[in-house]
């Protein structure tokens, strides 16, 4: 049983193998993920997606997370409380509200998600990360973060940011590191602006982009379904036909706009719903946490059902 540890879970924070990097994106889709969708393609790059279910009964959400998937990016779930805290949950509530923001991914792309990164509570919720760790998923975290919410303004600063990280790893122990990477999947970061000098900085540092998958050497990096524990591997996971990895130097675009295309070429004409560039961080995490609800799920379950 995993109630009652007072023990944190295991948590994966590097890849495998020096040189690689895993850039994820935390807490999409938005409008801007097209952007970082057309710039990976155009980089010939892969990235792992962690996407926020509560978004995904917008329809232009849903289709970004599918093209995500389709264009072979690994999908993973952030997983945010209800109130932003467990505490006056049960274990199976616990249980039951995870499963059910999986299964709304589940119906997008065919298989469920089996890496989860938790959103930040403080005190660090143990008891939460050993319930989804006995669920079967595999716990995510980072050890490059891009602190892109301080880039809107410069994204330039966040390839910077890449650009000191590995020169500092170089100068102390002579040799390159392995890194996860988070970064914002929200218009009130730089990081849509910043995926073309991010890539290039990469390349250019002589690091290899590969999906979390890749990453950590896992050739089964879903779950058969939310309700399961069973990992299983699509076309696109590591060790298979289709899995791709590195990326290619790219020219950047001379403007980036928020809005994009959920398709190359097919207008988005609904953005309005996030569209969020004249707020501050602070309010545009108030926002995110107005709409996840257990009320929200109960009703991903009616539709489901």
């Amino acid at each position: 049983m995993a109630s009652g540890t007072n023990n944190p879970a295991p948590q994966a924070t590097a890849c495998a193998h020096p040189g690689h990097i895993a850039v994820t994106y935390n807490e999409g889709p938005s409008d801007v993920t097209a952007k970082v969708l057309n710039g990976l393609k155009a980089g010939q790059a892969k990235a792992s997606f962690f996407v926020n279910a509560t978004w995904l009964y917008t329809q232009q959400y849903a289709m970004i997370l599918q093209r995500a998937y389709n264009d072979g990016h690994l999908i993973g779930m952030t997983y945010r409380a209800p109130g932003d805290t467990t505490q006056g949950m049960t274990d199976d509530q616990i249980r039951a509200d995870v499963t059910n923001s999986a299964k709304v991914i589940e119906t997008l792309i065919g298989v469920a998600p089996k890496y989860i990164r938790l959103h930040y509570s403080q005190p660090e919720d143990t008891r939460l990360e050993n319930i989804v760790r006995d669920m079967g998923y595999t716990l995510i975290y980072y050890n490059l973060d891009t602190q892109d919410y301080n880039f809107k303004t410069n994204p330039k600063g966040i390839a910077e940011l890449y650009r000191n990280t590995f020169s500092k790893q170089l100068d102390t122990y002579d040799s390159k590191g392995s890194f996860i990477s988070v970064q914002y999947d929200i218009p009130d970061t730089g990081s849509y602006q910043a995926i073309y000098d991010t890539i290039n900085q990469i390349d250019s540092s002589g690091y290899k982009m590969v999906r979390l998958d890749g990453c950590l050497n896992d050739k089964e990096p879903y779950k058969e379904s939310a309700s399961s524990k069973k990992a299983v591997s699509d076309k696109h996971s590591f060790g298979s036909a289709d899995y791709k990895e590195g990326q290619k130097p790219v020219d950047k675009p001379e403007t980036l706009s928020t809005n994009d295309s959920l398709e190359d070429g097919t207008s988005d004409t609904t953005s309005s719903d996030r569209t969020s560039s004249n707020k501050s961080t602070a309010a545009i995490m108030d926002y995110m946490s107005s709409w996840i609800s257990l009320c929200i799920f109960a009703l991903a379950m009616t539709a489901l059902a």
